[in-house]
């Protein structure tokens, strides 16, 4: 008789431990230093102006710095974000007639992906401010008297402009996903199953489709959503001052001449890294539970 599945053959077993020694080096290691080394600074434990273990640089992060407010931006954006790409990237894949899937529409796809975020941000800039081709064009239609009349779309309360510039970055990634995930699972087959038995196109989509592509694409979300919480370079170029996301504000107190602002920006840090914990462990018993271990 063969032996059981469950048993490892040594070679196995030895990849599992290398696998398990490169993680933990090469990324929990790390991980671990850098909170570490922050939750110290931030604390008063370490540091060039350090007076002792305190939690003065918490409370002065949360009240002054800005903390809090920059939380709630931030989760908001990205999930605000996350949620509009999302649908974007499932409406397409369940829209896109097969010749799209494999012809051109992936090809199209891969150019915002190579497009550096910075530059995004600048051309939504151009685009979306009141001078700019939004502007240009209500004007020479009549809508406004100026172009400076157009609405503000970036640096806004609202956040529009950075909300449309980073949706537009996650976008193409997720449908790239969702469009693999559709060849992969033979999504197709089964709807065709569905349509066989009654059901109309548009249920077998919602019914079947749908739910398996949104199983399947669980994790990549929680990813995207912590991609999008720690964006920089568009949340810069078209983000208020005030309040500003997470990781702006903590690039802010970093670069600031004052060194008394560094144990903030460390604070900062650590609410961010234990942010992005949390969302792994979510993704984690999201996992779990899908596959019912």
């Amino acid at each position: 008789m063969n032996a059981p599945n469950s048993v490892e053959a040594p070679d196995q077993r030895r990849a599992r431990r290398l696998g398990l020694w490169l993680l933990l080096t090469a990324i929990v290691a790390p991980m671990a230093w850098a909170l570490g080394y922050s939750l110290l600074y931030s604390t008063g434990g370490i540091g060039l102006l350090s007076e002792g273990w305190t939690l003065r640089h918490w409370r002065s992060a949360l009240a002054s710095g800005g903390m809090a407010a920059s939380i709630v931006l931030s989760v908001t954006v990205a999930g605000v974000v996350t949620t509009l790409a999302s649908m974007g990237a499932l409406a397409i894949t369940l829209i896109a007639p097969p010749t799209c899937r494999r012809g051109w529409l992936p090809a199209l796809l891969c150019i915002p992906l190579a497009t550096p975020a910075a530059v995004s941000g600048l051309l939504a800039y151009q685009i979306l401010n009141p001078g700019g081709l939004l502007g240009r064009l209500a004007f020479h239609a009549g809508w406004i008297a100026t172009p400076s009349e157009f609405p503000p779309l970036v640096n806004d309360r609202w956040a529009f402009g950075m909300i449309c510039a980073q949706m537009l970055t996650a976008l193409p990634l997720l449908t790239l996903f969702f469009l693999g995930a559709w060849t992969t699972a033979r999504i197709d087959r089964y709807c065709r199953l569905a349509e066989s038995l009654g059901a109309t196109r548009m249920q077998a989509r919602l019914r079947i489709a749908l739910p398996m592509l949104l199983r399947r694409g669980a994790p990549l979300l929680t990813l995207v959503f912590l991609w999008q919480l720690g964006a920089y370079e568009i949340p810069l170029l078209l983000g208020r001052q005030s309040p500003q996301m997470f990781s702006v504000l903590t690039q802010r107190h970093f670069g600031q001449f004052d060194l008394e602002q560094r144990p903030e920006a460390f604070a900062l840090a650590v609410a961010y890294l234990l942010l992005a914990g949390a969302g792994l462990l979510l993704l984690r018993g999201g996992n779990r539970g899908a596959t019912g271990k």
